[in-house]
Parts: structure tokens; C-alpha cells; sequence
């Protein structure tokens, strides 16, 4: 009488380190939310470094602001795949699939959105950045979140 048997397995505890979604057939599983917070204020806090190179662009060594956005790049990128484990994010190939051609058309208006006129106003350049900030914030999201069959 409310006993449970001694062979059954424990039930494991909700984790509060995963968010999940349901769409149609599959779950989408966020694991670390904590972490994707804080590569997204990463992000974003880098970007924001950009707004002086920008808006010097016609006044420093090509030279310099080349490397600094070398730089810059290469720290988002290592934000990016900070304790991302790859092959656990997609279960089948439609899933992969997917996920590559997300990561494409994200990538792309990433592009089209990132390009600055040289003599862009503070505001404007501000409002560049923040649209560079969702969509960095997008790849982030295409390249954490783990595809799973539903539960």
C-alpha cells in the first residue's frame, strides 16, 4: 500500500537546465539555458565593441580595422562552439538538412544586414547592430538547440 518496489528505477527529477519545445513530431531541447544567456550578452557586447572601429572606418589604417574585425570575428566564433556537442544536436539527416539550410538563410541575411555605409550616423549604426545582434542570437539558437523525436 503505497509502497513502490525496490527493483524500479528512481524517476529522475525535471531539469531545470533544459528548455523544451514541442513542434509537430519532434521535441527541441535547449540544454544550459544559462550558458546560451550568456554567448548571447557575449555577442552582444562584442558588437557593440564594433560601433567605434565603424564608425572610424574611414579614419584608421585599413590594416587595423581589418584585424580588429579578424579579432572580433574569431571570438564569437569560439562563443559559438563553447560546450556545443555536435553530434548529439540532430537524430536523422532531415533533421541536419534542416538545421544546414536554417544556418544557411540566417547566415545570409547576417550578411545583408551587417553592411555599413561609411558615413552611417551612431543611430544608424546602432540599429545595424542590434538586427546583427538577433540574427547572431538566431545562429546561436540553430547551432545549441538538440533535436529530439517527441516525448
Amino acid at each position: 500500500m503505497g509502497r513502490e518496489r525496490p527493483d524500479a528505477p528512481p524517476v529522475p527529477a525535471p531539469d531545470a537546465r533544459v528548455v523544451k519545445w514541442s513542434i509537430g513530431s519532434v521535441t527541441l531541447h535547449l540544454e544550459e539555458p544559462n550558458i546560451f544567456l550568456g554567448k548571447a550578452l557575449s555577442v552582444l557586447v562584442l558588437s557593440l565593441a564594433l560601433l567605434p572601429i565603424l564608425a572610424l572606418k574611414s579614419n584608421i589604417p585599413a590594416i587595423l580595422y581589418v584585424g580588429a574585425l579578424v579579432v572580433i570575428h574569431i571570438l564569437v566564433l569560439a562563443i559559438y562552439f563553447y560546450r556545443v556537442r555536435f553530434r548529439e544536436l540532430d537524430p536523422n539527416f532531415r533533421s541536419l538538412f534542416v538545421r544546414i539550410i536554417a544556418l544557411a538563410v540566417v547566415t545570409y541575411l547576417l550578411v545583408i544586414v551587417s553592411r555599413f555605409e561609411p558615413d552611417s550616423s551612431w543611430l544608424t549604426l546602432s540599429y545595424q547592430m542590434l538586427g546583427i545582434t538577433i540574427f547572431h542570437a538566431l545562429l546561436l539558437v540553430l547551432i545549441m538547440v538538440r533535436v529530439g523525436p517527441r516525448s
